[in-house]
């Protein structure tokens, strides 16, 4: 019986401590260490669900020693009891309690934290949780967020400092106000006022802290350094205090100046020290104090004074800006209108009283000689300068295409643009009666644009001949079937005569310019003569002379009012083509005769079921005949005189007509329309 009293005991004790063990096995394993830096979240064992009872859990905080750790809780439901003596939540920073809490928020009790926020006042704090052995009602438990926060080192002491504190996260650091530097211990302020060098025209300078007491211990030195030139003025203000003895001059704290060779001090007390003015550019002041003594110390301001150089005046013709004449002045000059200024436009006062540069002058602008133009000449009133006037003249047979006049301007241009001298159009220098009756001879050198192109290839004996008119000083206008009405012939196989008057006897008057080039209208038809134009372009410009000038072309859009071709209207054919109907009839002297413009659908009638007129054709002609251009003239041009100008322009260039006979009544004579090629003649010109 003893022994299984005995038995029962120790197997007790061993039960007991293998339960003890094993809690505190469970103990250890719910102890866990917190260092993440940024925060987090710790929830009750479960959490939301219901903990379980009789269990302990024990979080540790632990941050960086320069953090604090807060706290707070966003959601809390423990039971309730008095003193929390069953289930409970502690807050611990190492040995001190900071909070005990359980609980519900419905109850309301002071043990609940509520919306309170646990800071902890070193870098850390644990939180320990516990539940008794059971709970009537089932609690959900705890959720507590947890967050780093800098800990503020200048809070307290202002960190240990002399002067500023600054915080920044996981640490600071202490700096001095202006004027001190910081010393070895990085705490403690000491005002450097060693060698400072002041170069700006005009300042202060002052003991440290002034007006408030100058601190112990120093030894300042200013070096006042300006510009050579300028000589220094130093002048102390009323209120000067430095420790003085009543016996001994200035043995504490004293105050010294040189000024070039000149030596003051040393000063103390309350007596002001006198102006000072340096005898050159430079000036140091030296400040003393010693270990003792409360004194303002002073304040001073300095300024220069520049060097004077010898007065200036404005270049004739010029203006002068500036009128101080002391170093480093400038002075600015211009130039009136038409003048432009020789040499430099500033000049400066130099250190050493003299001016820098040479005195400009005022010079009258000069445009330069314009350019020469073609076929003219320039006259100049004066020597191109400012406000001299350049005339432009043209030749003889030439006209002036823009402003003939131009003058200089102060910008050193002349105004508007070139001219320029283009052939008189349309002009004789012989002109022909005023009205011409019947038909005939002309007169010598009336129609001086008239051309008489031969084909000098042609196996016949009797060379083929076309008209043509001179449009331009390098381009015949002429029938497009004269130049080849399949191929276009090559240019040697073309004469050319101009200031031709009598087709067998070319007198001096006469030239035979070779043609370079030759070009037909790509519209040409030759089945039906539509777009019968084309231009002969020579290799050089001829001449123009009294028996050899350009024809006009026809004006384009309103201009062309008074140039409008109308039934009715008259104009002359030239050429010396066939004088009647007889085979060798052609004329050796030019002949002109005056026709008639007529009416566009009278000339499509009359040619219908035979030849069709197309609208690049008008017709001229009686209707009764008799007056007609006729084989020989074809490519010679029909004129008309503008009433506004009294020039003769080409409208029509002789094509076709009846081929039986020349005159007939009612078969007038087809001419190609110029006025619907205009543009294409000017820019076939203008490819050149």
């Amino acid at each position: 019986m003893a022994l299984s009293w005995l038995f029962s005991l120790r197997v007790f004790f061993l039960i007991s401590s293998l339960w003890l063990a094993d809690g505190k096995n469970k103990e250890e394993e719910n102890k866990m260490t917190i260092n993440e830096l940024y925060g987090g979240q710790i929830l009750s064992p479960g959490y939301p669900d219901p903990y379980e009872d009789d269990i302990s859990f024990l979080w540790n905080i632990t941050m960086p020693s320069s953090f604090h750790v807060q706290l707070y809780f966003s959601d809390f439901d423990l039971e309730s009891s008095y003193m929390c003596e069953y289930d409970y939540v502690k807050v611990m920073e190492g040995d001190k309690l900071v909070g005990l809490f359980c609980g519900t928020e419905d109850t309301d009790a002071e043990e609940v934290p509520g919306d309170l926020v646990i800071e902890s006042t070193g870098s850390q704090l644990s939180l320990e949780f516990k539940s008794d052995f059971s709970n009537a009602d089932r609690h959900k438990g705890f959720a507590v967020h947890y967050r780093v926060v800098d800990r503020d080192e200048c809070a307290v002491d202002n960190g240990g400092c002399h002067h500023f504190c600054h915080n920044y996260i996981s640490g600071y650091y202490c700096s001095c106000r202006a004027g001190y530097w910081i010393m070895k211990d990085r705490e403690t302020c000491k005002f450097g006022c060693g060698r400072q060098v002041l170069t700006q025209l005009s300042g202060t300078i002052s003991s440290p802290e002034y007006p408030r007491l100058y601190p112990k211990v120093l030894d300042c030195d200013w070096k006042i350094q300006v510009e050579p030139g300028y000589v220094v003025t130093l002048q102390f203000d009323d209120d000067f205090d430095v420790e003085q003895h009543p016996e001994v001059s200035c043995p504490y704290d004293h105050l010294k100046i040189q000024a070039g060779d000149e030596k003051y001090g040393p000063c103390c007390g309350k007596t002001v020290p006198p102006t000072i003015t340096s005898t050159d550019h430079n000036m140091r002041v030296f400040f003393h104090s010693d270990d003792s003594g409360e004194n303002k110390g002073f304040r001073a301001t300095y300024f220069t004074t520049a060097r004077p150089c010898e007065a200036l005046s404005a270049p004739a013709y010029g203006t002068m800006e500036g009128s101080n004449f002391t170093y480093s002045q400038k002075v600015s000059f211009a130039c009136g209108e038409g003048y432009y200024l020789d040499g430099p436009d500033h000049r400066v006062c130099q250190a050493d009283g003299s001016w820098s540069g040479v005195q400009p002058t005022c010079e009258l602008v000069n445009c330069g000689p314009p350019p020469n133009i073609s076929n003219g000449e320039i006259e100049v009133d004066g020597n191109f300068s400012y406000a001299d006037i350049a005339i432009y003249r043209c030749d003889q047979f030439y006209e002036m295409a823009g402003e003939g006049t131009r003058f200089c301007e102060a910008d050193g241009k002349w105004t508007g643009n070139e001219p320029s001298c283009k052939p008189i159009c349309g002009e004789s220098s012989f002109p022909s009666r005023d009205r011409i009756v019947g038909g005939g001879p002309s007169k010598k050198g009336a129609w001086p644009w008239q051309a008489m192109v031969i084909h000098q290839g042609a196996p016949r004996i009797r060379k083929p001949f076309f008209g043509g008119a001179l449009v331009d000083k390098k381009w015949i206008l002429t029938a497009a079937h004269c130049v080849g009405e399949n191929d276009i012939l090559p240019t040697g196989y073309f004469n050319v005569s101009l200031g031709l008057h009598k087709r067998k006897e070319p007198d001096d008057n006469v030239v035979f310019p070779q043609v370079e080039r030759v070009i037909r209208h790509p519209d040409w038809d030759k089945d039906n003569f539509d777009s019968d134009i084309a231009l002969l372009e020579l290799k050089e410009e001829v001449d123009l002379t009294d028996y050899i000038r350009p024809v006009c072309l026809q004006r384009s859009g309103r201009q062309r009012s008074a140039q409008d071709v109308q039934e009715g209207r008259a104009g002359v054919v030239t050429g010396w083509g066939r004088t009647s109907n007889l085979f060798g009839s052609e004329a050796n002297t030019l002949q002109e005769v005056e026709v008639p413009v007529v009416d566009q659908e009278e000339c499509v009638s009359a040619y219908e079921g035979d030849y069709p007129v197309t609208g690049n054709m008008l017709c001229a002609g009686l209707r009764i005949g008799g007056k007609d251009s006729c084989d020989g003239d074809s490519g010679g041009p029909l004129l008309f005189q503008d009433p506004d100008t009294t020039r003769f322009y080409v409208a029509g260039l002789v094509s076709w007509g009846e081929p039986s006979e020349c005159g007939r009544a009612r078969k007038y004579g087809v001419y190609a329309r110029v006025e619907n090629f205009v543009q294409w003649i000017k820019d076939t010109i203008a490819e050149d």
